[in-house]
């Protein structure tokens, strides 16, 4: 599980990565982002989700004007 600051708590049910850890951290969005991450892989491989499917590669987002609609 990353971070390594994350961990399962059973009295929630619920995986815990402490406000602390990110709020210290040097980057808090990666760490964030990684504890996302980490339990997304970890529920999804439990519950035996086809990640194929589910998971998309990356695209580059659309600008500001390829979404203007000309009128």
């Amino acid at each position: 599980m990353e971070p390594d600051e994350a961990y399962y708590n059973k009295d929630f049910g619920e995986f815990i990565l402490p406000y602390e850890a990110v709020r210290t951290s040097d980057s808090p969005d990666k760490k964030l982002l990684s504890f996302f991450q980490g339990t997304y892989e970890v529920a999804a491989n439990l519950s035996r989700w086809d990640r194929e499917s589910l998971e998309h590669t990356w695209s580059p987002p659309f600008t500001h004007k390829e979404k203007m609609i000309d009128w």
